[in-house]
């Protein structure tokens, strides 16, 4: 299983699921191997399968996720692995996807042995976006920030350009390329002009969508992130050389609608690079799902911009988190969390 895991951990089929899957002959061998490379491609099931032939005859598969039992841009892989002659299949985790789910059922009804659950944590680990877009309809959303030692994302006169350090702004770069898109707010795209690319060496992969929550304020065509093809939310119509969608609440963009919006485009994992004032709306709203703050090796030893732009009233506010992961990337550190769930007044 751990075989399968690893190979699908590196490719990025979203907004289909990462499924890996290895076939093993009568004695246990490993005769093959395959995995999902992106929508209306063979599932993993049917390239471990191809690529082991015959041998498969009489052996065991393992996947990573529950075989599908549809046919949908694909045959279901339940009937190609019941034609295989599969004796046994061992199964990470099961699809929540209602439209692919049921793989298990149908194997079992005939007649063949189904193991379930096998390293199922490590196995929605390397795509957890999937199951948070499968289970709520909407992105992952991840948040993304740099602040100085003592919290400050900017210095007064709004430059931060650069807090972190180089190796930090890869990591940030890694970040983005398992992302299906990356979303910053206005005032980001007007102060910075981002483009919210990749720019890795080597890197070929997909690139991530760009997206805008506008405000009220004049955007210009010349930015960037048009150039790109951006998508942008906006409160109200905008005459731009890229798609504009309204999606109104008074002179705001609700930003629930939003996240289902994209969902309903198959985005799975949204990063968010900010600024302040989207970071803000998004954390009140509750729509983080995790964060990573990269605190740069930098004291600015003074008040300039802080990563929210919402008032610390009383300790009282303060919300807990669990901090999943702390390591040093260069001089810088990042810290890797997510929040406590709100309490219910």
């Amino acid at each position: 299983m751990r075989t399968a895991i690893e190979a699908a951990s590196v490719m990025n089929p979203h907004p289909n699921p990462r499924v890996g899957a290895v076939v093993l002959d009568r004695n246990g061998r490993v005769v093959g191997r395959g995995v999902h490379e992106g929508p209306g491609l063979p599932h993993a099931e049917a390239n471990a399968l191809d690529d082991a032939g015959t041998s498969a005859d009489g052996g065991t598969l393992v996947v990573t996720l529950e075989p599908c039992n549809h046919h949908g841009r694909t045959p279901p892989c339940t009937q190609a692995i019941l034609d295989a002659g599969i004796q046994k299949v061992v199964v990470g985790v099961a699809d929540p996807d209602a439209d692919a789910a049921g793989g298990v059922a149908r194997l079992r009804d005939a007649g063949m042995a189904v193991e379930m659950g096998v390293l199922a944590d490590e196995v929605v680990a390397i795509d957890p976006g999937y199951f948070h877009h499968r289970r709520t309809g909407r992105p992952r959303v991840t948040l993304k920030t740099a602040i100085t030692l003592d919290g400050q994302a900017a210095a007064r006169d709004r430059t931060s350009q650069w807090i972190t350090s180089p190796a930090a702004r890869d990591d940030v770069h890694r970040l983005r390329s398992n992302s299906d898109a990356v979303m910053v707010g206005a005032g980001t795209v007007l102060k910075d002009n981002p483009d919210l690319s990749v720019r890795l060496p080597g890197y070929e992969g997909p690139q991530p969508i760009p997206v805008v929550i506008a405000g009220t304020r004049p955007f210009p065509n010349n930015l960037r992130v048009v150039e790109r093809n951006a998508v942008i939310f906006s409160p109200a119509v905008r005459d731009l050389d890229t798609e504009v969608v309204v999606i109104e609440s008074g002179d705001h963009v609700d930003l629930q609608e939003a996240l289902f919006e994209l969902g309903s485009r198959g985005i799975v994992d949204l990063l968010v690079e900010g600024g302040p004032i989207l970071a803000d709306s998004l954390l009140e709203a509750r729509l983080i799902d995790r964060c990573i703050f990269y605190l740069g090796a930098k004291l600015a030893a003074g008040s300039g911009e802080p990563p929210f732009h919402g008032a610390f009233r009383t300790i009282t506010d303060a919300i807990d988190v669990h901090v999943e992961d702390v390591r040093t990337v260069g001089p810088d550190v990042r810290i890797e969390f997510t929040l406590a769930p709100a309490e219910v007044a």
